[in-house]
């Protein structure tokens, strides 16, 4: 007796991601995931701050939250745009609430619990 097994394999669509912001989202990775593991949130004064690896964009961490900022020479993307790629990139982040865009010209990663 021969027995065969078909397996039904869902063709959903995963949102495209955005080659442009993967240094901007090792950066900020590398803050979220310090969260609670080594820091229960930063200081008040930014001093940790970072640029991304392409020195496109620096990564201010402030409390429990991350502050994206783009540089002059950051290329063309728009910060609605890097929202959005945030947004994308962290929507099933547990320690990531919200990211929206400030009226500054600075994105948000809100962390706090």
């Amino acid at each position: 007796m021969l027995l065969v097994g078909v397996s039904l394999v869902s063709c959903t669509k995963t949102p495209a991601v955005d080659v442009r912001f993967n240094s901007l989202f090792r950066t900020t990775d590398h803050f979220v995931d310090m969260l609670d593991s080594v820091y229960e949130h930063y200081d008040a004064l930014g001093k940790k701050a970072q640029d991304s690896s392409d020195g496109k964009y620096t990564v201010t961490p402030i409390g429990r939250l991350i502050v994206v900022k783009k540089k002059s020479y950051g290329g063309d993307a728009t910060y609605k745009e890097i929202a959005a790629a945030l947004s994308a990139h962290y929507a099933t982040e547990r320690k990531v609430k919200k990211v929206f865009e400030n009226d500054g010209g600075t994105v948000t990663i809100d962390c706090r619990k």
